[in-house]
């Protein structure tokens, strides 16, 4: 029997409380209010971008139930978003990309049942962790700086594959556990926020690097 209802997206699992998500929307609240009213009008994506932010705050809390299985329709809109963008790369770059979500996937899985199943050999909290290694196993796969974008593809990617190998296992061996929920949403943000702070830091770089040379000229010509 399947069904959308909305429903309190908590994951008793991790001890979270109702603030879990948080991230996620302040995230997606702070990208909206730049592609919509920073991000120049002639940028060919402005539209697009601010949809796609607006898109994930507003099912930020519905869910569809398919029989005792919940998922999220945040994690829903978000596969459906990267199969969009996935479609229009060349074969070779979809294969690489396939290669790039599933090893990043079965990191994330991994990492999330280790935390469940033996704490103890966790040396950071799992979220922070994920997150990290989603970062630096991306920019690894997609090392030049001009494949930001492919970046941020693969991340949303292998964290909704992820997501479903580790949310699978859990149900089969009786965990309650909403695929795609309010930590796994945090999650998702807090690696997007690093991934975008990186490139905030990689341009300022850049451009301290032409005034620097440009300063040079200067003085050269005095």
């Amino acid at each position: 029997m399947r069904y959308i209802k909305i429903f309190h997206n908590v994951d008793n699992r991790r001890g979270r409380t109702f603030m879990d998500g948080v991230l996620y929307l302040w995230l997606l609240w702070g990208m909206w209010i730049y592609t919509t009213f920073l991000l120049r009008k002639s940028h060919p994506d402005r539209f697009r971008f601010s949809f796609i932010c607006l898109l994930l705050i507003c099912v930020f809390p519905f869910g569809m139930k398919i029989g005792p299985i919940e998922v999220t329709l945040p994690i829903i809109a978000l596969a459906l978003i990267c199969i969009l963008y996935i479609r229009n790369l060349s074969l070779k770059q979809k294969l690489y990309m396939l290669v790039a979500v599933v090893t990043m996937g079965m990191l994330y899985a991994g990492i999330g049942l280790l935390s469940i199943y033996d704490p103890v050999l966790m040396f950071m909290d799992g979220e922070y962790l994920i997150s990290l290694t989603f970062v630096l196993v991306s920019i690894l796969f997609y090392s030049h700086s001009s494949l930001y974008f492919l970046r941020f593809i693969a991340i949303g990617g292998s964290s909704v594959i992820g997501e479903f190998f580790l949310g699978i296992p859990l149900y089969n061996v009786g965990f309650s556990y909403s695929i795609g929920g309010h930590p796994y949403l945090d999650i998702l943000a807090l690696s997007i926020g690093l991934m975008l702070s990186l490139k905030a830091i990689g341009e300022f770089n850049q451009f301290v690097h032409i005034k620097t040379q440009t300063n040079k000229g200067e003085m050269k010509n005095l």
